[in-house]
């Protein structure tokens, strides 16, 4: 991390809800940054919101300058990939992790770059989470979970001892990943669900227990 003495010069990438969420975390009590700025495609994402950051530039065309870091925070783990593409690949950027102070996360976690921990979640004993994934409000993540790089996992929602989850899932809210269950790269989970099991990849699914769902 950055060493606590001196603050950076942060840019946080998107200016939509979850964005201006993220800004808050750091408002609340970080020592580390300090907002430059937003990235963002939409130039008016910030109009009549009040906020004194402001959106200075497009993630696609900006050029970092020396000693700035960054933060994803885009919602939809897609977007939030192909958003920080160019900063990743073209620039090799620094993307800090964030987590809120209300965060009760245990010094036995592994966490990785480019991921964001919101107020009040709650995380176990030998987790491991993968870069660029976002854990919302009230989450708890009990211990030996494996979490994958460029997830998504709302509010409220319950990941029980030893779950395994892969790339690019999203979870909405109030859902639980029970024990021992493995959710597949891709998969989007529907408010509300009890996932039970072995979930192939790609697949939505939705209930109590989770089952494969189709919009009509």
């Amino acid at each position: 991390m950055t060493n606590a003495s001196v603050k950076k010069d942060c840019l946080i990438v998107g200016a939509r809800g979850f964005g201006r969420e993220v800004l808050t975390y750091i408002e609340d009590d970080n020592p580390l940054f300090n907002i430059k700025g937003f990235l963002d495609t939409q130039k008016n994402a910030l109009d009549g919101f009040g906020r004194v950051a402001q959106i200075i530039g497009c993630p696609f065309t900006y050029q970092p300058q020396p000693d700035e870091v960054f933060i994803a925070a885009v919602g939809d783990p897609k977007a939030r990939f192909e958003y920080t593409a160019t900063l990743r690949n073209v620039h090799h950027v620094d993307f800090a992790t964030v987590a809120h102070p209300r965060a009760n996360i245990s010094k036995y976690v592994s966490l990785s770059h480019g991921s964001i921990i919101g107020p009040s979640v709650g995380i176990s004993v030998d987790v491991q989470i993968g870069a660029f994934t976002h854990i919302q409000e009230y989450t708890i993540i009990g211990h030996d979970v494996k979490i994958g790089s460029w997830c998504q996992i709302n509010g409220h929602c319950t990941i029980a001892g030893g779950a395994v989850i892969g790339d690019f899932v999203t979870i909405h809210p109030n859902s639980v990943v029970t024990s021992k269950a493995r959710i597949g790269d891709g998969v989007t989970v529907g408010p509300g669900s009890v996932v039970i099991g072995k979930i192939p990849p790609g697949i939505t699914i939705m209930g109590n227990p989770a089952k494969k769902f189709q919009f009509r």
